[in-house]
């Protein structure tokens, strides 16, 4: 009996010592005059983080929520305890030859407008497709406005591919194809977890540690359906969840990497630095996911 509970102590400390830390982040909102669906969507996403006692932050983007109805929705996160950031406006990709640093910075000024007299406001921008510049003018005319503004950071660790599988999920429930939604539960889960594990392998071949973790998600109807079984797989493989306060007070999200294109998971950028090889750019996209889809047996094509 003695050695039993010995066990299950030492057991326990082990899982404290080696439990990884993340913390959810969730981008751009959804607009009820648009998505029938938004208000409930964005509902279950804030009961599910209740019902768990995990605290996140979300990152709107004016026009997908569209207009006042989609900002009192996302008024709920600051009501509940979550924190709200900056998406912007027109969720435009810096690194797109026609979109401007000058056009850029407006749409920015725009988004701080709309999100920062809401409760639970904090000051972090988060990259629209975390696309940071395809050019130094652009790179650090960006990073010079949210110094002058005094915005920190608004960084991903882990980066995934949750739009991709959100449009396989609204397809396969429009069918009632239940069958293939169970098996996309599964590749989905497990995409999850795979892409966690990646960057923070990538943290550890580089920085020598595992650091605080921010997780990029979506106001989705695939995340308000699953995220309690997202968490729980998370728990079940080591990770602990934070507040992403906690977590961006890792040092990694200080950094501000010289490349270009500049952009992508911070941890993904710091590789980049260090030479790791097989970097994929973008780091993620929709084509990566076909071999997982198909492992779970659903036929994907490109």
């Amino acid at each position: 009996m003695i050695k039993k509970v010995i066990l299950s102590i030492c057991l326990s400390l082990s899982s404290l010592v080696f439990a990884k830390d993340i913390a959810l982040s969730f981008d751009d909102g959804l607009n009820p005059e648009s998505n029938l669906d938004a208000l409930q969507i964005n509902n279950d996403i804030l009961k599910t983080l209740k019902a768990n006692n995990v605290s996140a932050i979300v990152y709107p983007s004016i026009s997908k929520i569209g207009g006042k109805q989609g900002l009192d929705i996302i008024s709920e996160w600051g009501k509940q305890g979550h924190r709200i950031g900056n998406h912007g406006n027109l969720h435009l990709n810096l690194n797109k030859g026609d979109v401007t640093l000058t056009d850029y910075l407006v749409d920015m000024e725009q988004g701080h407008q709309a999100f920062s007299s809401l409760q639970g406001f904090v000051p972090r921008y988060r990259f629209p497709f975390l696309k940071e510049g395809n050019t130094v003018e652009k790179r650090d005319g960006v990073r010079e406005w949210l110094s002058a503004h005094k915005y920190q950071s608004g960084a991903v660790s882990i980066d995934a591919s949750d739009w991709y599988y959100n449009q396989l999920f609204l397809k396969y429930k429009n069918k009632n194809d239940q069958e293939s939604l169970d098996k996309l539960k599964q590749a989905y889960i497990a995409h999850l977890l795979d892409r966690a594990e990646y960057y923070d392998g990538l943290a550890v071949n580089t920085l020598g540690r595992s650091p605080k973790h921010i997780l990029l998600l979506h106001v989705r109807a695939i995340n308000a359906a699953w995220l309690g079984d997202i968490i729980n797989s998370f728990n079940q493989y080591g990770w602990r969840f934070i507040d992403s306060d906690t977590a961006y007070q890792d040092s990694i999200y200080q950094i501000q990497p010289k490349t270009l294109p500049a952009g992508e998971s911070i941890l993904w950028s710091i590789a980049q630095i260090y030479g790791v090889g097989k970097l994929r750019y973008p780091a993620e996209d929709a084509p990566y996911e076909y071999s997982n889809l198909n492992k779970f047996g659903l036929d994907i094509e490109p």
